[in-house]
């Protein structure tokens, strides 16, 4: 409850300290290919998510937060770089992904986040190595760190997704589940739901990349912990996270055989393209529209992230059921996708 009043608390002040800027003629307005809304809303909600498990974590004597404290710690990097950016200071998207990289070398070296094999013959030879195993874990932390911001851009979109994480595996706990990382869950799902409600249905406030870049780092290293010491199949994260997963080798797969760059930003990602679609409704309301695409992509990937739960340990179950879903992400696509799919406009 803490967490949640806190998370509430600063978002609402950030809410309040922007209407103030526009009275004074300073406008939180981005101007980008993928952003949908065309009114000053302040991007700094990651702030109060951040902030919020901050200082619940380190106001409390409770030793079940070291783990949290330890991964705020080694997010941090990450998060000031999405902070940056929100402050409107321009960062080229390479050195942006490079400057992710440290986050991901403190997760693995203090928290002991490593992938230990994808129970693929042969790939799990290379495995054994070190070296191997630190580009593994960087290029993929890396990587779901921009895959999830950006899968932010419509209300409630990513939020629900997060929130929708964390309640797969409440449902579905697994017998060993450490009072730590159950601390942890209930604390981000709490900071988040803080935010979450003032940003769905009405987008009073927004992640911003600082928040998106986080959130991503958080549930990515917090699942990876989840299957380590609960020895779950590593299909398990791939399920949980086969959404945003999807999203972006999908979009850099897209972007290079338009001849486009794969770290610029589009909109024609799939809630983009169901944006197009529901917008086509002629709602009176534009946050009826997002609404409805954060309801329809949440009926999509629930039930995958259900299913992980249900078949953790299971391999073969996990790799069809994310089979299963990148083809149907596919179909709906292109059963979605405008006639100028391959053009870079």
């Amino acid at each position: 409850m803490t967490v949640f009043l806190i998370s509430l608390f600063v978002a609402s002040s950030l809410i309040f300290l922007d209407m103030f800027l526009v009275r004074a003629g300073i406008k939180n307005l981005r101007e980008s290919p993928q952003t949908l809304h065309k009114q000053s809303v302040s991007r700094f909600g990651g702030i109060a998510i951040f902030l919020s498990l901050l200082i619940a974590s380190n106001i409390s004597n409770e030793s079940e937060y070291e783990f949290l404290r330890n991964l705020l710690l080694c997010t941090s990097p990450v998060f000031l770089v999405g902070f940056i950016d929100d402050m409107k200071i321009s960062i080229p998207p390479f050195v942006r992904l490079m400057l992710i990289i440290p986050s991901s070398l403190l997760c693995y070296y203090f928290l002991g986040t490593k992938a230990e094999s994808l129970e693929i013959p042969f790939i799990d030879l290379l495995f054994q190595y070190e070296i191997f195993v630190i580009i593994f874990i960087c290029i993929a932390l890396s990587g779901m760190i921009n895959a999830f911001n950006m899968l932010d851009g419509i209300n409630g979109l990513l939020l629900l997704f997060c929130l929708s994480t964390c309640i797969s595996i409440i449902v579905f706990p697994q017998s060993s589940t450490s009072l730590e990382f159950y601390y942890y869950l209930v604390a981000l799902f709490s900071s988040i739901l803080g935010i979450f409600i003032l940003n769905f249905p009405l987008g009073r406030i927004f992640l911003g990349d600082g928040g998106a870049y986080f959130l991503g780092a958080a549930i990515s290293v917090g699942l990876i912990k989840y299957y380590q010491s609960n020895d779950l199949s590593p299909w398990y994260v791939l399920l949980m996270l086969i959404y945003p997963l999807t999203d972006v080798i999908f979009s850099i797969a897209r972007r290079i055989i338009s001849k486009y760059s794969a770290l610029e930003p589009d909109n024609k990602h799939l809630h983009h393209l169901i944006y197009r679609r529901v917008k086509k409704m002629s709602f009176s309301s534009e946050n009826l529209n997002h609404s409805l695409v954060t309801l329809l992509t949440f009926v999509l990937y629930f039930p995958f992230l259900l299913g992980a739960n249900y078949f953790s340990q299971d391999t073969s179950m996990l790799q069809i059921l994310c089979l299963i879903f990148f083809m149907f992400y596919l179909f709906i696509y292109f059963l979605l996708a405008p006639k100028d799919f391959f053009s870079k406009t």
